[in-house]
């Protein structure tokens, strides 16, 4: 990385993590990057948007969680098997020139380059698109509200999830190419309408 990008990588950082923190953006930043494991979340929110998935496709929800099991396992695998690896990027902690400064608010381990969460996520919106493409721009939004926590919480730099998030977007493009486009059972048929079941049609 060049002596500019690297400046321009600290400071963005810096901003995320020093200038703009408070104790309320640590506990939002904290609850949006592990909302996996919020209760509310995982016993309200995901249960209805399931039931109401569930509602409209049927058994088709099915084909949209296979397909997401399968982009995001190859994402996670190549990032966090093969890309950090490679890289062995320290985490902002733990580099010794701005560990002075940065404020390790989240948890992390491992190599630092590219971000897991970032991948992973833009993977499952990318995948997410495929199928309900009219509300794409909410499912890559969310996913780069999930990255921008990791440099926020110090365990990230941002480059490492513009790197994630170009990763899992790839890696689903690639799978939804050369394997959702072309298989038949992949395809989500279109919800029919009462209007339409009430008329016959």
């Amino acid at each position: 990385m060049s002596e500019s990008l690297w400046n321009l990588d600290l400071a963005v950082l810096k901003f995320l993590n020093v200038t703009l923190a408070s104790s309320f953006g640590d506990v939002f930043w904290d609850t949006i990057t592990h909302l996996d494991r919020v209760p509310w979340f995982q016993f309200v929110v995901f249960p209805l948007l399931l039931a109401w998935l569930i509602y409209i496709y049927r058994g088709g929800v099915a084909k949209v969680l296979v397909a997401m099991t399968i982009a995001i396992a190859l994402t996670d695998t190549i990032s966090y098997r093969v890309v950090k690896k490679a890289v062995d990027r320290p985490r902002p902690f733990n580099n010794p020139e701005i560990s002075s400064w940065v404020r390790k608010v989240g948890h992390a381990h491992g190599p630092s380059f590219p971000s897991n969460h970032a991948a992973n996520c833009f993977a499952g919106a990318t995948v997410l698109s495929f199928y309900f493409r009219r509300r794409r721009y909410f499912f890559y939004s969310f996913a780069g509200l999930i990255a921008l926590s990791r440099p926020a919480l110090g365990v990230h730099y941002p480059s490492d999830v513009i790197a994630g998030a170009i990763l899992g977007f790839t890696v689903a493009k690639l799978v939804e190419v050369s394997l959702f486009q072309r298989v038949a059972w992949f395809q989500l048929a279109k919800p029919v309408s009462k209007t339409n079941v009430n008329s016959g049609v």
